[in-house]
């Protein structure tokens, strides 16, 4: 995975109760040296500054981290890591609605933005090379976030960006 074009990308767009129609609810999630899954915090936090210093340049205000909306890109994360998948979608048709709800976060506007690649520079530069993924760090109307980073093998992370408002 040392090159942008081999980041695995997804995003997910949802207005009020509106629900995306998907192609394929999900991908199987294949790690070629798979390791234990190890939460990385630095690169959490590096995420979110880099959507914070993307939307400024902009002219945008920052997103600020909900504990929430956390919790849900993690439980995300940890499900597609556990369950070798990768969308927004589970394999039994849990959404980011669904996620939402589970976790007690009440949204007029969410918005998910999920990424496979080997860092996360890599992996944020692929997401605004994207035009969908682009469009959901850049929406005026989320004003928070939440972030997930997991190491789930040699050179493979996972990533989940939730945005919301």
């Amino acid at each position: 995975m040392k090159s942008l074009a081999l980041s695995l990308l997804a995003a997910l767009t949802l207005i009020g109760a509106a629900q995306a129609q998907a192609e394929s609810l999900y991908e199987p999630l294949v790690v070629v040296q798979p390791q234990p899954v190890v939460v990385r915090l630095a690169e959490e936090q590096q995420l979110v500054a880099d959507i914070n210093q993307t939307r400024a340049q902009q002219g945008l205000p920052p997103v600020t981290v909900d504990g929430l909306l956390t919790k849900a890109a993690l439980l995300h994360a940890q499900d597609m890591a556990r369950r070798r998948f990768f969308g927004h979608f589970t394999p039994d048709g849990a959404s980011l609605p669904d996620r939402l709800d589970a976790v007690g976060f009440h949204w007029s506007v969410a918005a998910e933005n999920i990424a496979l690649d080997e860092d996360e520079s890599h992996a944020n530069a692929a997401l605004l090379q994207s035009p969908d993924h682009r469009a959901n760090i850049l929406d005026p109307r989320v004003q928070k976030i939440g972030v997930a980073a997991l190491g789930v093998g040699v050179g493979a992370a996972l990533y989940v960006e939730d945005f919301a408002q």
